[in-house]
């Protein structure tokens, strides 16, 4: 038999809901900043929308590739534009 030692206790079903509920109000608080944030910057005259992607990207840890993707749309678009 198994030793009640080395068993794993899991949390109740209420107690998960709840630490998910705790992180959902956090995430909720972020975006509700992110947006004042986002709308200052529409204020200021720049580009949220890319300022924003930019800012993801870079805290994704995908601003190469974003890149990269960029110089390949790029390169489509020259050539098919060179091709008329």
């Amino acid at each position: 038999m198994e030793n009640n030692q080395d068993a794993k206790k899991f949390k109740t079903k209420a107690e998960y809901v709840e630490m998910l509920k705790r992180e959902f109000y956090q995430i909720e608080s972020i975006m509700e900043t992110v947006g004042e944030i986002k709308a200052e910057m529409k204020e200021a005259g720049l580009d949220a929308t890319l300022l924003t992607k930019v800012a993801k990207a870079l805290a994704e840890s995908r601003a190469d590739e974003v890149i990269e993707k960029n110089e390949i749309f790029a390169d489509t678009v020259e050539e098919i534009r060179s091709s008329y």
